[in-house]
């Protein structure tokens, strides 16, 4: 993964993995704990297990670890936004996540000369 592909990662899919966390810390605690500016209160907020999975979501320079935290963003998006969907009875896009999946892990096998996608 490029550096321009990686930073489409950290601008929009972080982005919405925090705005979820946020809510799910919104949901479990009643609306009475603020998150942080940033995420600034993930830690002391959110289940350890779901704080261990952020973390994963975080990678060097390395692609193959890149491709690994965004598998791991994927994860954890799908875990958190489950639960948000269920609590304010909304219908989770399984379709959509299948998809999705589907296509990242279609590129992730692409050989790096590939001129097609499909």
């Amino acid at each position: 993964m490029g550096r321009e592909a990686n930073a489409l990662q950290e601008q929009v899919v972080r982005e919405q993995l925090m705005t979820m966390l946020t809510w799910e810390i919104d949901v479990k605690t009643h609306f009475s704990r603020s998150a942080g500016k940033l995420g600034k209160y993930f830690q002391r907020h959110l289940e350890p297990e779901v704080w261990s999975l952020l973390l994963q979501t975080y990678a060097d320079a390395d692609a193959g670890r890149t491709w690994d935290a965004l598998f791991a963003m994927c994860t954890l998006f799908r875990r958190v936004a489950l639960s948000i969907a269920e609590h304010f009875g909304y219908d989770y896009p399984h379709g959509d996540d299948a998809r999705v999946s589907a296509h990242l892990a279609h590129v992730l096998v692409l050989p790096k000369d590939a001129e097609v996608m499909y």
